[in-house]
């Protein structure tokens, strides 16, 4: 191996030749996660898909829940990247975080699939830190949907918002072999966007 940590498992699947044992246990973790779910798997899994031992494993992570956290801190960070700009206008800046929302979920499926699957099973002393991470998000989304629709509720806007969300992610959660469209993300942004104008007309928030 390269970086000399560990043992190899005898037949792993050789995701760690050549690569840093730190990423490899990350996809591994991910591919794990995402087909068998965080419940479904143990440690020893995650090091026969990476093809190291369980020992390797906590050389990098204390625990399973520790590479769990760090996917969700990956997933928090990617969506970050994809809508880091500022967007003076509101209505232009929902169409912003509703392009990159999509880009990043189509993009990193696996990933998203994850982290939007696992949040129960995100466990302390990890909960509080990607919880308050994921908040500033969300709170954008809530400020942005405020202004493109004055006088909605806050637990109006929170559904919208959840809504719009579980549109974004509907296609890239499911373990499929069947072939995505090839309009799924014009799809998924017009279907998003359609979504939030649920939110034009409703009562002011009295």
């Amino acid at each position: 191996m390269g970086d000399g940590d560990g043992e190899t498992a005898p037949s792993g699947s050789g995701l760690a030749q050549g690569r840093g044992r730190y990423e490899v246990i990350l996809e591994a973790a991910e591919l794990e996660f995402y087909e068998r779910s965080f419940d479904g798997v143990g440690v020893a899994a995650i090091g026969a898909r990476a093809g190291i031992t369980p020992s390797a494993i906590y050389r990098h992570f204390e625990s399973k829940d520790e590479i769990l956290a760090t996917l969700f801190d990956r997933a928090i960070d990617a969506l970050q990247i994809h809508t880091a700009a500022q967007i003076d206008d509101p209505f232009d800046e929902l169409r912003y975080l509703v392009d990159g929302h999509v880009e990043f979920a189509l993009s990193a499926h696996r990933l998203n699939s994850v982290w939007t699957r696992e949040q129960h099973a995100i466990a302390e002393p990890f909960r509080r830190r990607v919880h308050l991470r994921q908040k500033a998000y969300v709170d954008r989304w809530l400020a942005c949907l405020d202004a493109c629709y004055p006088g909605n509720k806050t637990s109006d806007l929170a559904a919208v918002m959840r809504l719009a969300h579980a549109i974004i992610t509907s296609d890239g959660t499911r373990v499929s072999a069947a072939p995505r469209s090839a309009n799924l993300k014009s799809i998924l942004v017009s279907a998003t966007m359609r979504a939030v104008e649920a939110l034009d007309g409703q009562q002011p928030n009295g």
